[in-house]
């Protein structure tokens, strides 16, 4: 194994961040012979899953559940117990990380509660310098370490959005952000206007709901849509989507991007009819509102926020006119709403990545591209909501140097999206998939924002770093080396023929099943990623257990996420 990896650049990596992206890439990049440090300022591993009082860190609540199944939401080499439940709660998945760190021999490339402080670039050696310090004395002096590659993995969810709200400073009761509420049963008995509707409010409502509050309004803008993780039939939504779906979508994307998120938009209204029809005459459903344009329309994941509408114990009104009292507001219809005792900000975060790089590398940087970041409005480069990068997680300015994990999406749970997007990341820093010419690392990071100011023009994008090509997810793939395009439904390939001669039940299952996360480790990687010796019994359980899912394990389910009274 050698000394240096692409660039003629040594192998020492600084990973700033130890959640589940940081933890995975510490791994993944361990794996491929990289000397791997990865710094975490808490004192433990997990990122938001790990529930924290500290009102300036993202976290989950006690009451949250994943929204992706356990069988497609794990790492691809490491399934979650055989004893959590399809949809984990979170001290599951926290638990899950601090397993998958031990299994892994992680945590002895993890500095937990030393953040990382200034980080800086010396041309001469073309080394990173990181200024690290204990979090956990005061009087503990900086150190300073030096590194050839840097990894940003501080998540997707770092940075709160607080919109202006006018007459703010009139209220006298308390505004925060979601990102601040750790302790429902603070508000017990309180009038709470929750501000956004999405997963985090949804979250927060249920939480509020079993902790006896008040009085709940929400106040949102648009229509929503929100579908239950298991219908009404007792079927897990997720396994439905299988790889065949998967294509079928993306050959619609190819045809017409519009067209396919129109589709996809009525699909998920249609569900959301099948399984609340009371819901289309509620008040937060009325015509007087609009959905959000097609693509942007994402759907909450809730299985109680329909009942708590339906059954009254949730009121919906529009967006804040403006702030009219000590305890009032005033909505955009003329309504208004007093005696409120909270104004819970669930609007929304934003990573984060580029606040501690030097400017010259800072991937939200406009001076850096005025022409690439000069097709995008200027709401969008104002507030650094749009990074410029080569497929979403590479440095433009350093490509061999320089990664940020957390600025994009695709049509893969975030977990399974990560694990692959790191072993893409290993393969092009070890040198086995060289990377194309500076002019078209340029190209291909501008192309990526001519794609987002033409969906621009059919209505705001909230995330903006959504890579949802087939193109895309072929060349991760094809550079992390899993050759899953190789053997599935590419009939011209040597390897699919022989896949579906010699192992048809396997062919069936991947192709007709749930799309498993350990579909990435199957195949032999010809010297690209560690296939995972596991990975086919580990794919054939999974749908085993899919396939098995009965009316007394939905009645179990029901149990646990539908509790009494809606909380």
């Amino acid at each position: 194994m050698t000394s240096h990896g692409s660039g003629g650049l040594g192998k020492r990596v600084a990973v700033v961040g130890a959640g589940p992206l940081g933890l995975v890439a510490t791994k993944n990049l361990t794996e491929e012979g990289f000397e791997v440090t990865a710094f975490e300022r808490a004192g433990s591993l997990g990122g938001l899953w790990r529930q924290t009082s500290n009102t300036q860190h993202t976290s989950v609540l006690p009451n949250t559940f994943t929204n992706t199944s356990k069988y497609t939401g794990a790492m691809t080499d490491y399934p979650m117990p055989a004893s959590y439940p399809v949809h984990p709660t979170a001290d599951q998945i926290q638990a899950y990380f601090e397993s998958y760190a031990d299994a892994f021999n992680v945590r002895k490339h993890v500095r937990l509660s030393t953040e990382v402080v200034a980080i800086n670039f010396d041309k001469a050696t073309k080394t990173w310098r990181l200024t690290v310090r204990s979090t956990d004395t005061l009087d503990e002096q900086d150190e300073t370490l030096i590194f050839d590659r840097l990894v940003i993995a501080t998540g997707s969810f770092k940075k709160a959005l607080i919109p202006d709200i006018e007459g703010v400073e009139k209220f006298e009761g308390e505004v925060m952000h979601s990102q601040a509420f750790k302790d429902p049963t603070k508000y017990k008995s309180k009038s709470v206007l929750i501000v956004g509707l999405g997963n985090t409010s949804a979250d927060s409502i249920s939480a509020l709901v079993g902790v006896g509050a008040k009085r709940l309004i929400v106040s949102h803008r648009h229509k929503f849509v929100v579908i239950p993780r298991v219908n009404k039939e007792g079927k897990i939504l997720e396994f439905t989507l299988t790889f065949k779906l998967l294509m079928l979508i993306y050959w619609l994307q190819g045809v017409s991007k519009v067209l396919a998120a129109t589709i996809i938009a009525r699909e998920f209204t249609k569900l959301q009819d099948a399984n609340y029809p009371e819901l289309r005459k509620h008040r937060a459903c009325a015509n007087d509102r609009k959905l959000p344009a097609a693509h942007n329309v994402m759907p909450v994941v809730s299985d109680d926020l329909a009942s708590h509408f339906i059954e009254g114990r949730l009121e919906s009104v529009p967006g804040i006119k403006a702030i009219t009292g000590p305890k009032s507001i005033r909505f955009t219809d003329g309504t208004e709403a007093k005696d409120i005792d909270v104004i819970l900000l669930c609007t929304g975060l934003q990573p984060d990545l580029g606040s501690m790089i030097p400017a010259e590398f800072d991937p939200y940087n406009v001076n850096l591209a005025p022409k690439g970041f000069g097709v995008l409005p200027a709401r969008y480069t104002d507030h650094r909501r749009v990074a410029r990068l080569y497929q979403g997680f590479i440095s433009v300015e350093a490509p061999h140097q320089l990664a940020f994990l957390g600025a994009c999406i695709a049509k893969r749970p975030n977990f399974q999206l990560y694990d692959l997007i790191s072993m893409a990341l290993a393969q092009i820093w070890t040198g086995n998939h060289p990377l194309p010419s500076q002019v078209e690392i340029e190209r291909n990071a501008d192309a990526s924002m001519k794609e987002l100011a033409n969906l621009v023009k059919h209505g705001d994008v909230k995330l903006t770093g959504i890579m949802g090509q087939i193109e895309y997810d072929q060349w991760l793939n094809e550079v992390a080396g899993t050759r899953l395009y190789a053997h599935l439904g590419n009939w011209f390939s040597s390897d699919c023929w022989k896949l579906w001669w010699n192992d048809r039940k396997l062919y069936n299952k991947l192709t007709g099943g749930i799309v498993s996360t350990h579909m990435l480790r199957l195949f032999d990687s010809k010297g690209r990623r560690k296939a995972w010796p596991g990975a086919r019994a580990a794919i054939m359980e999974a749908n085993d257990r899919a396939s098995n899912w009965t009316a007394e394990h939905f009645i179990d389910w029901k149990s646990e996420h539908w509790k009494e009274g809606g909380a």
